[in-house]
């Protein structure tokens, strides 16, 4: 595949399957069936290398492994996008470097973990580090964060601004937010700041929703597509409504959009009272609930949500039309011991 100058539409960040509940071992036969099942709709591209995918969880073997899985299944169709998360610029660099040779196509960047982050005064340093890896990586790439999220992830837009002048390699900016269209630092915010920088340099750095949630508000407000786990159980409502949205078929995007609402309130959890904390855990449960994956377990430090949360899940996928083939009571009894919180 030529080098890559645009990333737009739906892309998932599929989840990682281990052969049992211990999580020792990846389940590659499962991973590969997964991929399948996610190439079989109308997608941009597959990222492999995010904080859904477990990156910072996986050895380094482990992630080429899956890498080259998700590269042999897309054959090429769409672009593989692996993933860099480093508190170290100079790790940040090696690992680019690592997957630009073993034919990633683009990598999505996290942002280092800066203890006493102060997003609007020391934005400084994410200048410098973004700026290292577009100059010695040598490989196009998506930051992560935004606004709205409040840990060392927290980027404002005028920052997006001052990264995407320097930085020629950027395609996207994967931005997380608490509202879309109002509020201070909200998602419209974020798109304006990206269009200051296209207006100096004439380069575009597309804005990508993280998270689906408000998929529909996000393209409304000048947003690209999405980066975002919960393709791994929901891309076909996803891919349905970015196309009728492309098309101007407004109604049925707004019909995919109310359809969905119950299964995001529990996934993301905020808008009922929830931790967005547990976020990865729930739409690994969800995914696995539907039968697209043959397990949900996670890698430590992440255990699963509450006992009462995966009751919920279930009862969620079913309001929003979808069919559960496994239980509560499943995950339940097949959990590590004292993995799942009490109600």
């Amino acid at each position: 595949m030529s080098r890559l100058t645009v990333l737009e539409g739906i892309i998932p960040s599929p989840a990682v399957v281990y052969t049992d509940a211990s999580c020792e071992t990846v389940d590659y036969d499962a991973y590969r069936e997964h991929m399948r099942f996610l190439l079989r709709h109308d997608i941009s591209a597959l990222c492999i290398g995010g904080h859904a995918g477990e990156t910072e969880c996986l050895t380094m073997e482990e992630r080429l492994n899956v890498l080259r899985i998700a590269q042999e299944e897309a054959k090429g169709r769409v672009p593989v996008m692996g993933g860099v998360v480093a508190d170290s610029t100079w790790s940040a660099i090696e690992q680019t470097k690592i997957q630009k040779d073993h034919g990633a196509d683009i990598v999505l960047v996290c942002p280092p973990n800066i203890v006493g982050w102060d997003a609007a005064g020391a934005d400084a340093m994410l200048v410098a580090h973004f700026k290292a890896i577009n100059d010695k990586g040598g490989l196009p790439f998506v930051i992560y964060g935004g606004p709205g999220d409040n840990s060392s992830c927290r980027q404002l837009p005028a920052t997006f601004t001052k990264v995407a002048i320097e930085c020629d390699l950027l395609l996207a900016w994967k931005i997380a937010v608490r509202g879309i269209a109002t509020g201070e630092n909200s998602f419209a915010d974020c798109v304006t700041a990206l269009q200051k920088a296209k207006a100096i340099t004439g380069r575009t750095v597309n804005p990508l929703i993280a998270g689906d949630a408000n998929l529909l508000g996000a393209l409304e407000a000048g947003g690209q597509g999405t980066i975002n786990a919960c393709e791994s159980f929901r891309v076909d409502d996803s891919t349905a409504l970015y196309q009728a949205f492309r098309r101007g078929d407004m109604e049925t995007a707004r019909k995919i959009h109310e359809m969905s609402k119950p299964i995001s309130d529990i996934i993301y959890g905020i808008r009922i009272g929830r931790s967005f904390t547990y976020f990865h855990y729930r739409f690994k449960i969800a995914s696995w609930m539907l039968g697209y994956i043959p397990n949900p377990y996670m890698r430590l430090p992440q255990v699963p949500p509450p006992a009462d949360e995966i009751v919920m899940l279930h009862e969620a996928l079913i309001r929003a039309g979808k069919k559960p083939v496994h239980s509560p009571q499943e995950f339940v009894f097949s959990a590590p011991s004292g993995a799942v919180a009490a109600e």
